[in-house]
């Protein structure tokens, strides 16, 4: 019922909106005397209020509520959302229409990894706490590897400075490249704080332990390494959505220092940029590189070496083409979306989905492998199908030639994602 509402509410206020201007006056630059919202469950309308720029007595300016749109975007509660200013006297009452995720989330976890191939089993999202919100995560896969993860995220709600995000992996994988069967806990835990709405950073403390069944393949002689982290990191994000970017950047600067077992450096840049060209057209270009200290197999285990080729790096080669301690990688892509993600409401649970076709082309290079020295270069390229699926972010099927043979692959999640996923 309360659904049904808020849609009526949103259609009497756009049909007020669209109304010939002779019978009513103009809205920008008019004062805001009142913000109605409508369509919350679980959020506190204080958390919605305090993340819009536009508020009461201050003049509607079409631009800040877009950016409010976005802004209530990122807070990942909301499959829908709108605002509409809808003139009254003394000014504008601005209508905020908005449609909540299920506060409590179960769903199925998919992974596909090129080493191990495809993973799946159920998670469970809590996406708020106490009316804020706040994503904790339970997540159990089975198939290619056995995992079982714990992850929670703060929430990026504009005035409060303090972030943090924290995860905890347990798994067990057939390591085909080292043939070994592989077992490790992995975690990585962050706390920063925000300089703005788009730049924060923050410290990194990470623990990493692996266990071999076979002998030779661990830095330590008992067939176990372990590695305490510490570093550092910034971010900028000026995406105008996480969920389905088309224009601003995601940057990202890392550098930890890992002892233990073994004792090395490692530098993380990530750069992504989301570039609008045309109505539904948008040019995506990343590139990320990895750079690690020290000598692999003496001070970096060789079991943390990347390989390049596949869904994941450069598309158009088989996996593990190259492989080396350093790597780089290059990706371009233009997309042109088919059909536009929009909200479905199924058996009163809402979902959406769109369909993009996409263009590509990727570049990498590996090196510091002891075995091959000197590695060149590779290069691939060719077309895909980008689905934008619900709580699983993007589903990539691509068909690309780079090595004088025609690939077809499946990914999760959007490359540049994927890749950095990769990195332990």
């Amino acid at each position: 019922m309360r659904e049904r509402f808020a849609a009526l509410l949103a259609a009497i206020a756009m049909a007020i909106a669209v109304a010939p201007a002779a019978a009513q006056p103009p809205v920008e630059g008019s004062p805001i005397v009142a913000i109605a919202v409508h369509g919350l469950r679980h959020i506190d309308e204080s958390i919605v209020l305090r993340q819009m720029a536009s508020r009461v007595g201050t003049a509607f300016d079409r631009a800040v509520a877009d950016g409010d749109v976005v802004r209530l975007d990122r807070l990942g509660v909301f499959s829908e959302i709108g605002i509409t200013p809808v003139p009254v006297d003394g000014g504008v009452r601005l209508e905020v229409i908005l449609v909540e995720t299920l506060r409590v989330l179960p769903a199925i976890s998919i992974a596909v990894s090129d080493a191990n191939g495809a993973s799946a089993g159920p998670t469970v999202k809590l996406l708020s706490v106490r009316g804020a919100p706040h994503e904790m995560s339970l997540t159990a896969r089975f198939g290619g590897e056995r995992l079982f993860q714990f992850s929670e995220t703060s929430p990026l709600i504009v005035d409060e400075r303090l972030w943090h995000t924290a995860s905890l992996a347990l798994r067990r994988q057939a390591n085909k490249l080292d043939d070994f069967n592989e077992r490790s806990l992995d975690l990585d835990a962050r706390l920063g704080r925000r300089h703005s709405e788009r730049w924060k950073s923050g410290g990194i403390f990470q623990v990493y332990a692996a266990e071999s069944d076979t002998p030779g393949i661990t830095l330590s002689s008992d067939d176990s390494d372990v590695f305490t982290g510490v570093g550092g990191v910034t971010e900028y994000d000026s995406r105008n959505s996480w969920r389905e970017p088309s224009s601003g950047w995601w940057n990202s600067a890392d550098a930890t220092w890992r002892f233990g077992s073994g004792d090395y450096g490692t530098l993380n840049l990530d750069v992504r940029r989301f570039q609008p060209v045309a109505p539904r057209q948008t040019i995506v270009a990343t590139g990320l590189m990895t750079w690690r200290s020290g000598t692999s197999g003496q001070d970096v285990p060789t079991y943390l070496d990347f390989a390049l080729g596949g869904a994941n790096s450069v598309r158009g080669w088989d996996f593990n083409a190259r492989r080396g301690r350093n790597q780089v990688i290059a990706s371009l892509e233009y997309r042109y979306m088919i059909f536009p993600t929009r909200t479905i409401r199924v058996f009163g649970v809402n979902f959406y989905g769109g369909l993009a076709l996409a263009a590509f082309a990727d570049a990498g290079k590996v090196w510091g492998s002891v075995e091959h020295p000197d590695q060149d270069a590779i290069g691939g390229g060719g077309i895909g199908l980008r689905l934008y699926v619900p709580y699983v972010s993007l589903l990539r099927i691509d068909f690309a030639v780079g090595d004088g043979g025609f690939h077809r692959t499946l990914g999760i999640n959007e490359k540049a994602v994927a890749q950095r996923n990769l990195i332990r």
